[in-house]
């Protein structure tokens, strides 16, 4: 009898994780922005924090990890240092579940990107260049950027085209 209780009892507490995992999705749900929203999320996604998509302040981008690109690009002197969160931090806090993303810059001109990028390069949406926050003057308030100088393969036309700036909005499709 108490051998049966044993080994019923570690099958309970499985059982208790299985129904309280996706719980904890809930509780790590997007908080809402505070300040202007520079980004917004839509489309395939499973964390919204506004009637279907995700709305990020710049403090809600800052506060996830901080990736870093140092390269030279077709539109700045030298080499740069871009900051911001990975476009693959972003694509994860909203629970991407596409294969392409639409990103849009403020004007509605728009590049599509595989999603798949997100992992094999590591791109990275800048909101700072040098340290400097981007504003609309300089490309900003979000620039997409690529690893250039670390990937040569991507000093390639199909890559400078996806490195939209002025970036405003990704639909996940």
């Amino acid at each position: 009898m108490l051998s049966t209780v044993l080994r019923i009892r570690p099958m309970v507490w499985v059982l208790g994780l299985l129904v309280l995992a996706p719980l904890a999705s809930v509780a790590q749900a997007l908080s809402k922005p505070v300040g202007p929203v520079v980004l917004q999320v839509s489309g395939k996604i499973a964390q919204t924090n506004a009637p279907g998509l995700a709305e990020f302040d710049a403090a809600m981008l800052d506060a996830l990890p901080v990736a870093e690109i140092v390269t030279a690009t077709p539109w700045q002197k030298g080499v740069v240092t871009f900051t911001g969160p990975s476009l693959k931090a972003v694509l994860d806090a909203v629970g991407a579940r596409g294969q392409r993303l639409r990103m849009v810059a403020l004007d509605d001109y728009f590049v599509r990107v595989p999603v798949s990028d997100a992992a094999q390069f590591n791109p990275v949406l800048s909101r700072r260049m040098n340290g400097v926050v981007l504003k609309v003057r300089d490309r900003g308030p979000i620039f997409l950027i690529y690893p250039f100088d670390d990937r040569p393969a991507l000093r390639d036309e199909l890559y400078y085209n996806r490195s939209i700036w002025h970036l405003t909005r990704i639909v996940v499709e």
